[in-house]
């Protein structure tokens, strides 16, 4: 009986709530159907929308969101469910899920033109695009690559065709996990040729389509060899995974990694000419070009098909589900195709869909960027603006002449005397004989991982794995990022996409020991607890109150050495820095030395003790500092090397790296001029640095000390976010 009463009641104050006046203790709520309805007799539209899709929500405020305009009305009723109206005729209406990737024209327009007013020239541009580089590799989680797997590729048998021969490939990207695809070469030839990767879009049958194949047919009987692929999740890639797993954000991240697994296998091979390597795609296939263009330096042509849009971010999650678009304060796909410049590049666009007002607004950006390198005719825009969404003749037509005339294919070889394109001598084969792994995919091999959820395990199993065994990492500074022991410090090297952060002990002056807040137990865990949250390590700790102090004269320093070592242990930290500084340079200073090295003495025994090290960092050259560590004679005590010091006094960085060795460095502050960044120190050859340290087998910390844009010296997110970038790209990539 109480049961009934209740629904009574509730039946009761629910028509009560319906039929009273609407107030602010109510909110002015409405019923959202109710309120659809009033909308289309008010502004005399029609809005379709199924009554599943407006069950049970309410409209807050209801007519306080009506205004004279009924696409306004309808943007601030529909906002807070998250869902939106698509015209369909002049008053007709649909209504459905907000869409993140999809703005207004005017929108879009105005968020390039925001975007393009952080740059002002090349030098400043170049700095972006690093910065870019790095940040989309860090969210599609590729800037550490997993270890590819040793097995060569499974190859089918080579078919042979009229100028062409194909062959189908599967290539295993992770353990278990592979990418299938055709490879298709001209009949004969000599020499290296190009290579042309095609992914394709979401329309039917993907690669298996006939003008899938025709394109990739006619691009080998041009002269170059044509990859075409399968996306995540389509083709002989749904034997281990299902349909509906392309629309989650990782294939977005999986599809990249086997581009770059494709082109390092691809590249290998005698007869690919690794400086002439393209890319074209359509649809879903022409966001996933822009973005490999812009992330992999090998790449050097490229042409995207019906895809760019700065009002588009792409519709699939295998487009835009990993937060790649909120890199460097936000970017969208038209700067992101910029990052190909100066390399050629081929936009074209249609009328029928997002890329229908290329030639507007977006084109002329992109033409902006390239005058910049002098080189504005090298990217090009083919509007077609009666075509709709494909990949039809008159685009492959435009693809077939773009990259003839910059990979030096012959065209003659798919053009008629009248200069037509003639596909005909082209066979389009059953879908079954793209297959690698047999019609019901009988061979496929035992160990193929199969669902997302082991997937994904397995990837990010991988990837940190990766990160673990990077031979070199990225670090900063706390007080050079202007946050001397401060938590804050970690969260804007994590933003920065830096690996680890040095931190701080204090400062000294008179004091005893450093005025070191991470001896107290809250304070510490805070700071261990905000990089593990942040995925920041805490590599290394600073006693950076010996630069005005003196290490070789003061009274008491025992004790602050065993502070640090002290607070080393507890934070699992395996390197501490002691400069020397002024008062201890013994260069100029040389009557010193004695008391240096038998300070260093007990500061070593005290590191070797607990298991750590202390780099100290000298005015001496390598030779000289190698004589000073057989003097000290403690395997706790190396040097913390500055490329800065040999070459500031002209001496050969190459040679001190090679006479100190590997077991001497302890880390490496990677800085020079501090009015320059290091991308554009012509002093400093990070390349051949590198090479040198791989020839040393040295692993450890670069750690950004300096090197700042002397116009912005006061800006750590763009001096240390730049150099980040540009250190992640040369050691790490």
């Amino acid at each position: 009986m109480n049961f009934f009463i209740k629904l009574l009641f509730l039946l009761l104050y629910t028509g009560i709530l319906t039929a009273q006046t609407n107030n602010s203790d109510n909110q002015f709520k409405k019923p959202l159907k109710e309120v659809l309805d009033d909308i289309q007799k008010k502004y005399g539209v029609k809005i379709k929308y199924d009554d599943k899709a407006v069950k049970d929500k309410w409209v807050n405020y209801a007519d306080w969101r009506y205004r004279n305009d009924v696409d306004e009305t309808l943007r601030n009723v529909l906002s807070v469910f998250d869902m939106k109206v698509k015209k369909e005729g002049n008053k007709t209406y649909k209504l459905s899920d907000f869409e993140y990737y999809r703005w207004l024209p005017q929108e879009g327009w105005a968020e390039l033109d925001r975007i393009a007013a952080q740059y002002k020239n090349v030098s400043e541009w170049e700095t972006r695009k690093e910065q870019l580089r790095a940040c989309i590799k860090e969210q599609l989680q590729l800037a550490s690559l997993p270890v590819a797997p040793t097995v060569k590729p499974i190859l089918t048998p080579v078919r042979k065709f009229n100028g062409y021969t194909v062959q189908n490939f599967a290539i295993e990207i992770l353990p278990g996990v592979w990418i299938n695809g055709s490879l298709y070469k001209p009949e004969k030839y000599k020499g290296k040729i190009p290579v042309i990767l095609n992914p394709d879009g979401h329309w039917q049958d993907h690669r298996y389509r006939a003008d899938c194949q025709l394109r990739c047919a006619a691009l080998a009987r041009m002269g170059a060899m044509a990859i075409s692929y399968d996306l995540f999740a389509w083709g002989e890639s749904m034997l281990q995974f299902k349909y509906e797993d392309h629309r989650r954000s990782l294939a977005m991240t999986i599809q990249a990694l086997g581009a770059v697994r494709i082109l390092d296998y691809i590249l290998a091979q005698k007869d690919a000419d690794a400086e002439r390597v393209a890319i074209t795609g359509g649809s879903g296939g022409g966001s996933h070009t822009v973005l490999m263009a812009a992330i992999d330096e090998r790449i050097k042509v490229s042409a995207p098909v019906v895809s760019l849009s700065s009002y588009f971010y792409g519709g699939c999650p295998c487009e835009s589900g990993m937060d790649i678009f909120s890199c460097a304060g936000r970017t969208n796909n038209v700067e992101i195709a910029a990052m190909a410049a100066p390399n050629p590049q081929l936009v074209i666009s249609d009328g029928a869909d997002w890329t229908d007002k290329m030639p507007e607004h977006d084109f002329p950006y992109l033409q902006k960027m390239y005058s910049w390198y002098n080189n504005k005719e090298n990217v090009e825009n083919v509007h077609l603006p009666t075509e709709k969404h494909d990949f039809g003749i008159n685009k492959r037509t435009a693809v077939y002449r773009f990259m003839a005339k910059h990979l030096k294919l012959n065209i003659n070889a798919v053009e008629t005397a009248n200069g037509l394109i003639d596909e005909s001598a082209i066979t389009i084969e059953p879908k079954e004989a793209l297959y690698v792994f047999g019609k019901n995919g009988e061979h496929l091999p035992a160990h193929a991982v199969k669902g997302f959820d082991n997937l994904e395990k397995l990837f990010y199993s991988e990837t940190e794995k990766a990160k673990a065994n990077q031979r070199y990492k990225i670090g900063l500074i706390d007080l050079m990022l202007l946050k001397r022991q401060k938590l804050s410090a970690i969260t804007l090297t994590a933003e920065l996409k830096a690996d680890g952060v040095e931190v701080d002990m204090g400062g000294l002056g008179n004091r005893p020991t450093f005025d070191n807040q991470l001896a107290i137990d809250s304070v510490r865990e805070k700071f261990l607890q905000t990089a593990k949250d942040n995925k920041v390590e805490i590599f290394s700790l600073a006693m950076t109150g010996y630069y005005a102090q003196a290490f070789c004269t003061r009274g008491e320093y025992k004790q602050s050495i065993a502070d640090c070592i002290t607070t080393m242990q507890k934070m699992n930290v395996q390197h501490a820095f002691l400069p020397l500084g002024v008062q201890c340079d013994l260069r100029k200073n040389p009557e010193l030395r004695k008391s240096v090295v038998e300070r260093l003495k007990v500061a070593g025994k005290m590191a070797q003790d607990a298991g750590v090290v202390i780099g100290i960092e000298t005015a001496l050259t390598a030779k000289e500092e190698v004589q000073l560590l057989k003097e000290i004679g403690s395997p706790a005590i190396k040097i913390y090397f500055n490329f800065s010091n040999p070459l500031k006094e002209g001496r050969n960085l190459i040679s001190e790296l090679k006479i100190l060795g590997k077991d001497r460095i302890s880390m490496i502050h990677a800085t020079n001029k501090d009015s320059v960044l290091l991308q554009h120190d012509k002093e400093l050859d990070l390349h051949l640095v590198k090479k040198t340290l791989d020839d040393m087998g040295w692993s450890g910390w670069l750690v950004i000390e300096r090197s700042r844009e002397a116009a912005r010296a006061r800006e750590p997110k763009y001096n240390y976010g730049a150099n980040t970038a540009y250190l992640k790209k040369i050691f790490q990539q």
